[in-house]
């Protein structure tokens, strides 16, 4: 650790130390009962002094945490991925050809950039120690991937009924808050609302009304809910991770205790901690590099443009690398996964051994 920098420990016991001093102090001086809070607004400016030097301390202790976790858990390539993404939205946004609609790259930029944005809180997070919250935004990432699967899945016009449906989002969430000022120059969402449903269907008023054609072709609903989409999505190999980042999202949900444990210590702690950063970055960038995938195919089904496939390759072959790299390191750290990763590799050599022997036997038969 640097220099001049306290202790997690000296810190948090001089914390202790001013509170328990303080609060005696105020203890002995109160007297009216409803006077309490009076007497302790009072006597705060007198410590003043002492609370910013301990919130100064605790920044710096905050600030000191990435070294800490680089040095145990070592770099991430979290920013890489996330810098290398960016530079191939702006490479390939004026290049995807005349086929590609305008909705579509729009959709494209504006999804590929907010998981860019994502993906970097997933980023300073994790860095700090911070996974159970890393894995709070990490749902927001897994569901963009399943919006750009579902309009990857429809027409030319999934992309333009997406863009349009913020106006059904915003008129429902103005009826639940009855917030009705509007201050745009453009009509309110109530009359947006109305000109979009008799635009495109009763069905395009529901929450997920944009996907209505594609789960209605596809599933046989024209009312689809959050799970159809995931359904069309096939996004079940994270469905672990996204029950997790649930509990890790609502403070209601007792299960969302063991985000504020520490596995290794079994105390309760409101700090870092570098548990779990490596396998929730390892499944970040899985997740990072599918979502960009299906982003990219949403312009490149309907583009024979060479720059986009070029670029597309690249950097799902570079996201693929830092993934499998991070996939290495949760096995050297993690004996539990190296020990599932040995028995599946096996299990899948027998089974090549198998068809190997069966198709011997039935060449010599």
């Amino acid at each position: 650790m640097t220099q001049n920098v306290a202790e997690p420990r000296e810190v948090i016991d001089d914390a202790l130390q001013l509170l328990s001093r303080f609060s005696t102090r105020i203890g002995r001086g109160w007297r009216d009962p409803d006077g309490l809070l009076d007497l302790v607004d009072n006597a705060l400016y007198e410590i003043e002094g002492d609370l910013h030097d301990l919130g100064e301390r605790s920044r710096k202790e905050f600030l000191s945490v990435p070294a800490l976790i680089r040095e145990d858990v070592g770099p991430f390539p979290l920013y890489e991925a996330s810098a290398f993404v960016h530079a191939s939205v702006h490479l390939v946004a004026d290049t995807w050809g005349q086929g590609v609609s305008e909705s579509s790259q729009y959709v494209f930029s504006g999804l590929v950039t907010r998981a860019i944005a994502t993906m970097r809180e997933i980023a300073v997070l994790l860095e700090h120690g911070y996974s159970s919250a890393a894995t709070s935004r990490w749902r927001t990432l897994s569901e963009i991937l399943v919006v750009a699967r579902v309009i990857r899945l429809g027409d030319r016009h999934t992309a333009s009924r997406y863009q349009h449906h913020r106006w059904i989002v915003l008129a429902g969430d103005r009826a639940k808050s009855r917030d009705f000022e509007w201050d745009g120059h453009l009509p309110t969402p109530e009359i947006m609302k109305k000109r979009l449903v008799r635009r495109f269907g009763a069905d395009y008023g529901g929450l997920y009304g944009w996907a209505a054609r594609v789960t209605a072709r596809r599933l046989g609903t024209s009312r689809p809910t959050w799970r159809d989409l995931q359904k069309l999505a096939n996004v079940g190999e994270h469905a672990s991770r996204v029950l997790q980042a649930h509990h890790a999202v609502h403070g209601a949900d007792s299960f969302g205790l063991l985000g504020s444990v520490d596995l290794t210590s079994g105390q309760f702690h409101a700090g870092a901690s570098p548990h779990q950063v490596i396998p929730v970055a390892a499944d970040s960038t899985r997740l990072f590099r599918q979502t960009v995938s299906a982003l990219f195919e949403i312009c490149a089904k309907y583009s024979t443009a060479r720059k986009p496939q070029v670029i597309q390759g690249i950097v799902e072959a570079h996201l693929f690398n830092l993934e499998q790299q991070l996939m290495w390191r949760v096995l050297e750290q993690d004996h539990h996964a190296r020990e599932r990763y040995i028995k599946t590799m096996n299990k899948l050599w027998d089974e090549v051994r198998a068809t190997g022997v069966a198709a011997d036997s039935k060449s010599a038969s």
